[in-house]
Parts: C-alpha cells; sequence; structure tokens
C-alpha cells in the first residue's frame, strides 16, 4: 500500500499517529508530501503590480523569501522521517512548490497513492473544529478531487463534547 501523507508544519504527529494504528510497518510505503505555497507571493505581486510600478529591487527578498521557504520544508520533511521511520522503512520524501491543493492531488497520481491521509486545516487558519467550515479548502479540494481514498485526521475534541442528537426546532410562528 502506498500512503500519502499531506504535510504542514504542524501536523506531522497527528499524521504519524493515525497511521501507526492503522497499517503494519511491512505493508506500505510513505511519501511524506510538503508543498510550498505560492499563492500569497502571487496575491502580494498582483496587488503590487495593481498599486504600484514593479520594482527590481524585490528579487533580493524573493530570493530570502525563497530560502526562508526551503528552509522550512527541510525542516518539516526531516521532522517527518524521524516520526515516520518508526513505522515504515519505505519513506520517500516529496517536495513540491505550487498550489497545495493541487500538487496534492496531481502527485497522488502520479505516485499511484492508494491513500492520501491529510488534517482538515492547519490550526493557524482559525475556524471551528468540527461543522461545515471545519475543513479548509486545501483539504476539500482534496477530498473532492482525490483518485484515491482520502482519510481526513482531526485533532481529538474535548471529552465534555456533545451534538444534540437532533437539531434545534425553528420557532413557531404565533
Amino acid at each position: 500500500m502506498r500512503v500519502l501523507c499531506c504535510l504542514d508544519s504542524f501536523n506531522v504527529e497527528a499524521l504519524v499517529g493515525a497511521l501507526a494504528s492503522l497499517l503494519r510497518a511491512e505493508e506500505k510505503t510513505l511519501g511524506a508530501l510538503y508543498v510550498t505555497d505560492t499563492g500569497p507571493q502571487e496575491d502580494m505581486k498582483r496587488q503590487r503590480e495593481r498599486f504600484l510600478r514593479p520594482s527590481r529591487s524585490m528579487l533580493p527578498r524573493h530570493e530570502q523569501m525563497r530560502q526562508a521557504e526551503e528552509g522550512l520544508a527541510q525542516e518539516v520533511l526531516s521532522e517527518a522521517r524521524q516520526h515516520l521511520g518508526t513505522y515504515s522503512t519505505h519513506i520517500e520524501l516529496l517536495q513540491h512548490v505550487g498550489r497545495p491543493e493541487r500538487a496534492i492531488v496531481q502527485l497522488a497520481t502520479e505516485w499511484q497513492a492508494d491513500l492520501i491521509v491529510i488534517c482538515p486545516r492547519s490550526p493557524r487558519g482559525g475556524g471551528p473544529a468540527l461543522g461545515p467550515k471545519s475543513v479548509g479548502h486545501v483539504a476539500r479540494f482534496v477530498l473532492d478531487h482525490a483518485p484515491c481514498s482520502v482519510l481526513l485526521v482531526r485533532p481529538r475534541v474535548s471529552d465534555d463534547f456533545t451534538l444534540p442528537l437532533s437539531p434545534p426546532s425553528p420557532p413557531r410562528p404565533r
């Protein structure tokens, strides 16, 4: 079985925990994927071009940002190798630059993944832990377009969480 683990800088331990309970080490090849999102850079570039003239002095800044993003990617993949190494001897570290949602689906197809493991959203993104808005745009796109099964790994909800058995009734007109 080929399992593609979609990483961000916060979810490595959650993904490893979910995988440990699912599969034996000898049964799987794990792909640890980190995608550097180009979306924010593209948005900034459009805004800059809209309101300001393009500046040649930004080239050194872009290189600094690229190096920082590369460093973060290597750090996340290194942590993933360390954690995933306990559960599989076959680990492939995969790094891409682009839109994460599209890169994940494309790589899952090329890599012939049997399962994609992804978290619903980054904790830094805010938003509710449960409900329709709890799944971010990347996870939603992957769920809708994946060429294989997708395991959505949620953080544990507090023990005092309860969900009403039926939705509240709307108020009756008088």
